[in-house]
């Protein structure tokens, strides 16, 4: 964890060194390098040595850096528990979780993940809200996704025209099937990463341009809402982000939820639907 926030900012093998030691781990050089090419050959992310800059830099496995370091905060945080003794006895008074989603369903990721590393079908038992019993679905996944607590199984179905995403909450049985699919990376895996959530209703990404308050602006920052945001403007009048998303319910109920802190510049239709809305709120308060 500590050499990829580092590597964030294009150290050189010292400095790589220097923040280990201010953390308490002496390491040599010839250590440090084979932790490198471990990141690189069991997690995916590449860092090359620039010697003309005298630094290192990513230059391969971006899209994992951001997965992995939230794996690495979850496992430190069960490492912190784990073992007996005073820490574990005493991690509830320490800590405090969410509580949306308490990883209800949680113990179908396991065959769920290995029908998605074995590219293998899976028949899911699934019961939505409001249902007074269960539906068979079948399901090719591709992918896990987690969204405000809740984890989502997400995939090509049969009798289903577009992907699909089953909350695991809502699953009562999974049987990983023998019949393998073939991935299809632009339907599945590339629609939900410009996807906020798991609503893909839209159809289709869009340039959206949001406008944030001066004190809202530092938790923008420093909180994306989305990878794709990237920073357009910044002055004493606020500031001023895009990003490639669907605009969908996920991402209209995130903008609601800022109120008057926050502005949609574009698309002209997103902004109309926020308009409405915080004009029909307002007429419940007259």
């Amino acid at each position: 964890m500590l050499i990829l926030e580092r590597l964030a900012t294009q150290p050189s093998l010292e400095q790589l060194r220097d923040r280990l030691h201010e953390h308490g781990h002496e390491v040599s050089a010839r250590t440090l390098q084979r932790d490198l090419e471990e990141l690189r050959d069991e997690f995916g992310v590449e860092a090359e040595y620039d010697r003309s800059g005298n630094c290192y830099r990513i230059t391969g496995g971006l899209d994992s850096v951001s997965m992995l370091m939230n794996l690495l905060e979850r496992a430190q945080l069960l490492e912190l528990v784990r073992d007996g003794g005073k820490p574990k006895a005493a991690a509830h008074e320490c800590l405090r979780f969410e509580e949306l989603g308490r990883l209800r369903g949680i113990h179908h990721m396991e065959p769920l993940l290995l029908a998605v590393r074995d590219r293998r079908e899976a028949k899911v038992d699934y019961r939505k809200f409001k249902s007074s019993g269960n539906k068979s679905i079948r399901i090719r996944p591709h992918l896990l996704k987690e969204f405000r607590g809740r984890w989502y199984v997400i995939g090509p179905a049969s009798n289903y025209e577009h992907p699909i995403a089953l909350g695991l909450d809502r699953i009562e049985g999974v049987q990983v099937l023998a019949a393998r699919f073939k991935r299809d990376e632009k339907k599945v895996v590339e629609l939900y990463d410009h996807t906020i959530g798991v609503d893909t209703s839209p159809g289709k990404a869009e340039r959206i341009l949001l406008h944030f308050t001066p004190a809202q602006a530092p938790y923008v920052k420093a909180l994306p809402l989305h990878s794709s945001q990237l920073l357009e403007q910044e002055d004493d009048r606020g500031l001023t982000v895009s990003m490639y998303v669907m605009p969908n319910f996920e991402l209209r109920q995130i903008l609601l939820g800022y109120g008057s802190s926050v502005k949609v510049l574009e698309p002209t239709s997103l902004a109309g639907d926020i308009r409405k809305a915080h004009q029909e709120a307002a007429a419940k308060y007259k």
